[in-house]
């Protein structure tokens, strides 16, 4: 039993708190962004970064140490709602990954840090894939959350 009272392990809700962290200090990166607030925005968003990679690590610990987790509920719900919420949540996952990588990439590789500001002409570029960035991780989140949901506490 995890640390959430329901049939996850250990290492299952460590994962799962790692996500909302991720996700709050995605979500607080971007509020900076958008009050321009340039010396807050990158830290929050190295840090959600950080996180996200340190999720990755206690995730593929979590498969190396328990392996897979078997689906409990039925098999029509199996077919029609798990599976589809897996591949999607899997593929998704390693889009978002991508991206954040690229974002941070570009967000250090295009800050001026005298002015504390990215230069003038990749501003655009830079919020227009944030955007994307930041709604696909919701997707990612959210399908992970409905993974956890549907392994430990529906079934």
């Amino acid at each position: 039993m995890g640390i959430y009272g329901t049939k996850a392990s250990l290492y299952s809700d460590l994962s799962l708190t790692l996500e909302f962290l991720v996700t709050a200090m995605f979500f607080t990166g971007y509020y900076f962004a958008r009050k321009r607030n340039f010396s807050l925005h990158p830290k929050f968003m190295a840090t959600a970064f950080m996180l996200d990679i340190a999720f990755l690590v206690s995730y593929m610990i979590k498969s190396l140490a328990e392996g897979r987790t078997e689906f409990a509920g039925p098999a029509l719900i199996y077919k029609l709602v798990y599976l589809p919420t897996v591949i999607f949540h899997s593929i998704i996952s390693i889009v978002v990954l991508l991206l954040a990588a690229f974002m941070v990439y570009n967000g250090i590789r295009n800050f001026d840090r005298e002015k504390l500001s990215m230069k003038p002409e990749n501003v655009l570029k830079h919020r227009k894939f944030g955007r994307i960035t930041l709604t696909t991780w919701v997707l990612s989140f959210m399908s992970g959350l409905a993974v956890y949901l549907l392994l430990y506490v529906l079934y």
